[in-house]
C-alpha cells in the first residue's frame, strides 16, 4: 500500500514539475508567430497580434489585448479584447474531437463561448454569451452597411456551419439592446439618427436568409415591431430586405426634430392615431420604405 502510494506521490510531483516548467519555460514568441502565419492562410486572410501570450490554468492560453483584422481592411479589426483566454474542453479531448472554449474581456463588457472543430481543423459552428456590451465601441460594425449603433449589448447567438459560408449554415439568436440609437448611413424620413430605446430580437438563419420571428422596440422617440426576412448577401450592405412592421412615433419626440411637422402629417394619415403600418424592403445600402 505505501509502495502504491509512492507511485502516486510521485506522479503528482512530475506532474507539478511539468506544469511549472511548461509555464516558465513557454516559447510564446515561437508560438505566437506560429498563430499570425496560420490567421494568414485563413480564408479569408486574417492578421493577428497580441501583447503578450501565455499558458494558463485549467489548461489553455491566456492573450492580452488580442486584435483580428482581415487583410483586405488592417486598419479596422473585427475583434479585440482586452484579454481573452482559450482552453479545450476536457471531455471533448478525451473523445478526440477538440471543442474550444473562450472568455474575453471586451468592448467594456463580457464574450464567451464555444468554437465547434469540424474536418480538416475548420469550424463547424459557434456559440457566443454577451453581457453588457457597449456597442458603440465595436468598430468593425459600420463595414455591415447598417449604420452607426449604440446601446448596451446582451444575449446569445449559435450558429452551426463555416462562418465564411453563412448562406450554408443555420442558427438562432437573442438579442436585447438597452438605450439603443442608430445613426443611419443615409436619411429615412428625414432621420439621421432613430433612439429606439429597448430593442428585442429573435431570430432563426436557415438557408442564407435571417427570419426575424419577434422584433420590438419601445424608446423615448419611438416605438413599434417589425416581422420578415433578410436574404444575406456576401458584400452585407446589398442583404435584400423584405419586412413588415408598425411604428408609433412620441409626439413630443417629433417636435424637436427638422422637418417634425411634416413627419407628424405622414403618421396622422392613419387610422390609429399615430400608429402606422410600413414595409422595408431594396437592400441595407438602399432601402425602400412605403407606409400601407
Amino acid at each position: 500500500m505505501k509502495t502504491g502510494l509512492k507511485y502516486v506521490g510521485y506522479t503528482f510531483y512530475v506532474i507539478l514539475v511539468a506544469g511549472v516548467l511548461l509555464y516558465v519555460r513557454f516559447p510564446s514568441e515561437t508560438f505566437q508567430s506560429y498563430l499570425v502565419q496560420e490567421a494568414g492562410r485563413m480564408n479569408p486572410p486574417v492578421i493577428f497580434s497580441t501583447r503578450s501570450l501565455d499558458p494558463s490554468f485549467p489548461p489553455g492560453l491566456r492573450l492580452q489585448a488580442p486584435v483580428f483584422s482581415l487583410k483586405e481592411r488592417p486598419g479596422t479589426a473585427f475583434f479585440e479584447a482586452q484579454d481573452l483566454s482559450v482552453g479545450p474542453g476536457i471531455g471533448s479531448l478525451i473523445l478526440g474531437n477538440t471543442t474550444w472554449f473562450f472568455d474575453a474581456r471586451a468592448y467594456g463588457g463580457f464574450i464567451n463561448g464555444h468554437i465547434q472543430p469540424g474536418e480538416d481543423g475548420e469550424i463547424d459552428g459557434f456559440s457566443l454569451s454577451l453581457e453588457k456590451v457597449r456597442i458603440h465601441e465595436y468598430a468593425f460594425l459600420p463595414h455591415f452597411g447598417i449604420g452607426d449603433l449604440g446601446g448596451t449589448l446582451n444575449g446569445t447567438i449559435h450558429y452551426k456551419g463555416s462562418p465564411d459560408r453563412i448562406a450554408m449554415g443555420n442558427g438562432t439568436g437573442d438579442i436585447h439592446i438597452s438605450e439603443g440609437r442608430i445613426n443611419l448611413l443615409n436619411p429615412f424620413l428625414g432621420l439621421e439618427t432613430i433612439p429606439f430605446g429597448k430593442l428585442n430580437v429573435r431570430f432563426t438563419l436557415k438557408k442564407g436568409t435571417v427570419h426575424l420571428t419577434s422584433v420590438s422596440f419601445d424608446g423615448k422617440g419611438l416605438q413599434g415591431s417589425i416581422s420578415g426576412t433578410i436574404r444575406l448577401n456576401r458584400i452585407m450592405d446589398r442583404s435584400q430586405l423584405n419586412l413588415r412592421g408598425t411604428i408609433e412615433p412620441i409626439e413630443v419626440f417629433l417636435d424637436t426634430l427638422k422637418g417634425g411637422p411634416a413627419l407628424l402629417g405622414l403618421f396622422r394619415g392613419g387610422h390609429n392615431g399615430l400608429r402606422r403600418s410600413f414595409v422595408i424592403q431594396g437592400t441595407f445600402r438602399s432601402p425602400k420604405f412605403r407606409f400601407i
